[in-house]
């Protein structure tokens, strides 16, 4: 039933112009998520009278809080890899002349690709490249120049994507509102620069036995689903994965000194084992997880602003 109330799944849109050699693959349905009770309460604490928030939609008539509706993130990028490519695919409504035309005002550089325009920053600006195109009113890309021509190429050429991370994406994108999908070891995974200090723990022998992962979360109505599966290189390996991550919860559970919310929320998670797949999944009540995000607010009255 929780699943039920999911988003239906990735767009085949988006997910059609990852690229062939994506490890990693994420994504959000921005509309199930911000009509969620959190994220109606996450909203309830941003202020959006800010004169440089009004001032961007003013200009680009783009209101991100109504004209997004989902984002699709890929990259290949792995521990060997030397450069770094990422696209951020997105669905909306996007008013690509007012965009382009801010973008040039502001001094970004226009330059034409196969018939479409690609938005870069001002001439001489330092760091990598980054590129925004508009493929309709209703599709976007963003990446490093590379990848973004390697997305309308795909556009052009009406590309599909397929294997078994496409399969794992859709499949885990069925029954979360965010989520995340990867191909890579961990170990991998965990060693690049987005991993940061986290390369000693990457070289952990349960790491490196775990060669790919997906999971999500699910904002439901009056609790979030956070779950995640793991696959190993054998059932032991798995089971092995499992009875460490049981020890830790408890320990957290078991901790007279930890907040209350978190030894709570800690004594929800359960595992499985299937074959070679770990599986782990904590229910997280929305009201403890406002109170863990705002500790001294007064949390029915931000509910209240929340559910307005």
């Amino acid at each position: 039933m929780a699943a039920a109330t999911a988003a239906a799944g990735v767009s085949p849109v988006l997910l059609n112009l990852v690229m062939p050699d994506a490890s990693v693959v994420s994504g959000m349905n921005v509309d199930q998520s911000a009509t969620s009770p959190f994220g109606q309460y996450i909203l309830s604490q941003m202020q959006f009278n800010d004169n440089e928030f009004v001032q961007f939609i003013s200009s680009t008539g783009f209101d991100p809080r109504k004209d997004l509706h989902e984002i699709v993130a890929a990259t290949p990028a792995t521990g060997a890899s030397t450069t770094h490519s990422a696209l951020i695919l997105g669905r909306g409504v996007f008013n690509a002349a007012m965009i382009v035309s801010s973008a040039t005002a502001q001094g970004g550089v226009v330059t034409n690709y196969h018939g479409y325009n690609m938005i870069g920053p001002p001439s001489g600006q330092s760091g990598d490249a980054v590129a925004l195109t508009f493929l309709d009113g209703a599709t976007a890309a963003m990446g490093d120049a590379l990848s973004v021509k390697g997305v309308i190429d795909r556009w052009a050429a009406r590309a599909t994507y397929t294997g078994a991370l496409a399969q794992t994406a859709v499949l885990v994108s069925g029954s979360n509102s965010a989520w995340f999908a990867t191909n890579t070891p961990l170990s991998d995974f965990m060693s690049t620069k987005q991993g940061a200090n986290l390369g000693p723990i990457s070289q952990s022998g349960l790491i490196q036995n775990i060669t790919a992962a997906s999971g999500g979360v699910l904002f439901g109505s009056t609790a979030i689903t956070v779950s995640a599966d793991a696959v190993t290189v054998s059932p032991q390996n798995a089971q092995a994965l499992v009875d460490v991550l049981k020890f830790f919860v408890s320990m957290i559970a078991g901790n007279a000194n930890a907040p209350a919310g978190v030894t709570s929320i800690a004594s929800t998670a359960q595992f499985s084992v299937n074959g070679s797949t770990a599986h782990i999944s904590l229910l997280l009540p929305e009201a403890q997880v406002e109170q863990l995000l705002m500790p001294q607010a007064n949390s029915k009255r931000k509910r209240s602003a929340a559910q307005r």
